[in-house]
């Protein structure tokens, strides 16, 4: 009996030691003093906090028929390929003629965009009328009511800053989200607002992130960056010395790409179990 008990105890051990060293090897292990030195939280917008009415591939088709332009019979694949043709010509666009960090805001700095994406699928004789008619449509969407935040955001901001926490956005994209932060009550919560997608500033690159750190006077190592994509959001944390979190409400499979060190979390409530206070 004694010899069973010991057998017993002994498994227990190594069962309970190689559940903690298997946590602390996991992604989503991070000690809690590291939680507790973090001074601000500065987030990505789209499938992080928001979630869209519609994806890339229907806004496409949408902006298209109201411009006159008809793509029922193209597939959603084809469509897909033409739209990677379409960022690859945009991203060495940008590189090549090395436009300014907000470029992109206007309907007519698309106009050779959505000309390459629609010729692509082999439609001529297009307008540029239609093709800026065909952009405005899209911004005038992406503005209004693209997307919207996801369940438990906004009382998680406000919580959050309640508490103490500096907040911030720092988002890949071509147009200011300020109209849209307004909108969803939650602009004066945010200390700090920076947004790209040209190649260079834009996340992977850890230029928005560490731009704002510096408007909130946080060292980036006292920072966190919350996002959904690795590639991006993650490697631009972790290039900018920030501690990074990974939503993965939107796409579970991101969770296998993390790196060791980043913080995983289902939804965007969960943030509140981890950032209690920021030190004194």
């Amino acid at each position: 009996m004694q010899n069973s008990r010991c057998h017993l105890t002994r498994f227990l051990f190594i069962l309970l030691s190689a559940f903690f060293l298997a946590k602390r090897n996991s992604p989503n292990f991070m000690p809690r003093e590291n939680l507790s030195n973090i001074r601000a939280i500065l987030f990505d917008l789209h499938l992080t906090i928001t979630k869209p009415r519609i994806g890339f591939i229907g806004l496409t088709r949408e902006s298209a028929e109201v411009a006159g332009i008809d793509l029922t019979k193209v597939s959603d694949e084809r469509l897909g390929e033409a739209i990677q043709t379409a960022d690859k010509f945009i991203k060495n666009y940008q590189i090549e003629n090395d436009v300014d960090i907000h470029w992109g805001g206007e309907p007519e700095n698309w106009l050779e965009v959505n000309r390459v994406l629609i010729e692509d699928l082999g439609i001529k004789n297009i307008s540029n009328e239609q093709l800026l008619q065909m952009e405005t449509h899209w911004k005038e969407t992406m503005a209004t009511n693209w997307e919207s935040l996801v369940e438990g955001a906004k009382e998680t901001l406000e919580e959050l800053h309640r508490r103490g926490y500096i907040l911030g956005i720092c988002t890949r994209r071509h147009d200011n989200p300020i109209k849209l932060l307004k909108e969803w009550n939650i602009h004066h919560l945010q200390s700090t607002i920076h947004y790209t997608a040209v190649p260079g500033y834009a996340k992977p690159s850890p230029f928005t992130l560490l731009k704002a750190a510096d408007d909130i006077g946080i060292n980036p190592r006292f920072c966190a960056y919350v996002g959904n994509y690795v590639d991006a959001d993650v490697s631009a944390a972790m290039s900018a010395e920030m501690l990074p979190v990974l939503t993965i409400w939107s796409n579970p499979r991101e969770s296998d790409l993390a790196p060791e060190g980043t913080i995983i979390i289902d939804k965007i409530t969960e943030l509140l179990d981890l950032f209690e206070s920021p030190p004194i």
